[in-house]
């Protein structure tokens, strides 16, 4: 029976690891469980099958670091994996690490509890709409647990396993601001074997919208955005960038004197500082493009950028929001790396992992969830909004996983 790789992506690397995912089909197009060969350079491991015909998570661990590795996938008899900008044919590890590691911490974004639906066409509210050809939708109710639920309780899983000193939620955790949405957060996140620190989103407000009054903050047992979290001897600046009822973000000038003199305090310190934060700042030139006519205004955006520049301590700002893999820097904000991160809800499916060191560089790397039924879902979710979600949300590799230097 002639069998074939498909929709094989390279998801993630760090200075020892490449991580890919594939899945085996037969000549109907239907996964099974064969066993897969996974070349990198000279060394080759086999994904047994035993995990089901669905789509399969691989690590491989014990690389070099700095070291390109060419890549090949091949099923036991039938085609290999055809390579595109998804599947490269050779991948470069992360550089080694230059100082001493100090500290490591996970991050989930745009989680969604009790959200009903992903997909449809997107309506003028920047809302999943109905469902059309090409605009396929998911639902809730098409597993037997939430998608929301399963989704973001194995990415606890899977972080609690990495041992990180800490996890971070970058808002958008309550889909429509709702106490018992908030709840359920809560009731997962619970689980977490370190300690936990959450900021909201545009989502957690917008049960304002029917009148009603929700403190997530409370709800979720959390102090409220800003506030500054000690890590290693670096500074995590979780910021609050929503305006209660709306998509769109602000950062006004109560925010703004707050975040100036955290700044100060850390450069007096001399600490490398991360910002956390959910929105994503949006320059004039691009305030009319999807999604960022929902980022922050402009014209807070480029007062934000002033503020930032002023200040040598930070090293990149930890953005969610737009359910997307980019990287950008902006003139105004001086050398911080602007790095928005994919949700754990959908596709890829995804959590971050970030590794401090000592010298004030940092190595982050998005990481699929694993679990079988993550993986199902997640891949159900690729095709939506006639395929392009795929582009939109996995972006390069290099904006998924990449190291940060330390300052000159």
């Amino acid at each position: 029976m002639p069998l074939r790789i498909r929709d094989a992506e390279l998801i993630g690397r760090s200075d020892s690891s490449l991580t890919l995912s594939f899945r085996v089909e037969d000549e109907t197009g239907h996964g099974v469980a064969e066993p897969a060969r996974i070349r990198l350079g000279d060394q080759t491991r086999t994904s047994p099958g035993d995990d089901g015909p669905g789509t399969r998570l691989f690590r491989f661990e014990g690389l070099d670091a700095d070291r390109s590795y060419a890549l090949e996938i091949e099923s036991e008899a039938g085609e290999p994996a055809a390579h595109d900008e998804y599947f490269p044919q050779e991948a470069r590890t992360l550089p080694a690490p230059t100082a001493t590691e100090v500290a490591t911490f996970a991050t989930l974004n745009d989680v969604h509890f009790g959200e009903p639906k992903i997909g449809g066409v997107m309506t003028e509210d920047h809302e999943y709409g109905e469902e059309a050809p090409g605009f396929p939708v998911i639902r809730e109710t098409d597993t037997e647990t939430p998608y929301p639920v399963f989704m973001n309780t194995d990415a606890v899983s899977e972080i609690n396993a990495l041992g990180v000193d800490a996890a971070l939620i970058k808002g958008d955790i309550a889909d429509r601001g709702r106490p018992e949405q908030f709840a359920d957060a809560r009731a997962c996140f619970s689980h977490f074997e370190m300690p936990h620190f959450a900021l909201l989103g545009n989502h957690d407000y917008l049960a304002q919208r029917d009148g009603i009054e929700v403190d997530g903050y409370a709800l979720l047992g959390q102090e409220p955005a800003p506030r500054r979290v000690e890590l290693g001897g670096w500074h995590l600046l979780l910021l609050e960038t929503a305006l209660p009822g709306k998509h769109h973000g602000v950062f006004g000038e109560e925010r703004l004197a707050w975040l100036d003199e955290a700044l100060g305090e850390a450069d007096t310190q001399g600490a490398p500082v991360l910002i956390v934060m959910h929105h994503q700042p949006v320059p004039p030139a691009y305030r009319d493009s999807y999604p960022n006519l929902i980022g922050m205004v402009p014209e807070d955006s480029m007062r934000f950028f002033a503020v930032v520049g002023e200040h040598a301590c930070v090293r990149a700002a930890l953005i969610g929001h737009t359910h997307r893999n980019r990287v950008r820097r902006y003139t105004e904000a001086g050398n911080v790396l602007f790095a928005e991160t994919s949700n754990s809800k959908d596709f890829p499916g995804s959590f971050t992992h970030y590794r401090l060191f000592a010298d004030g560089s940092l190595h982050q790397e998005v990481r699929r969830i694993g679990s079988l039924r993550a993986l199902e879902h997640s891949t159900r979710c690729r095709e939506l909004f006639r395929g392009m979600y795929r582009v939109f949300s996995l972006g390069a590799l290099e904006e998924r996983s990449f190291a940060i230097p330390a300052k000159p």
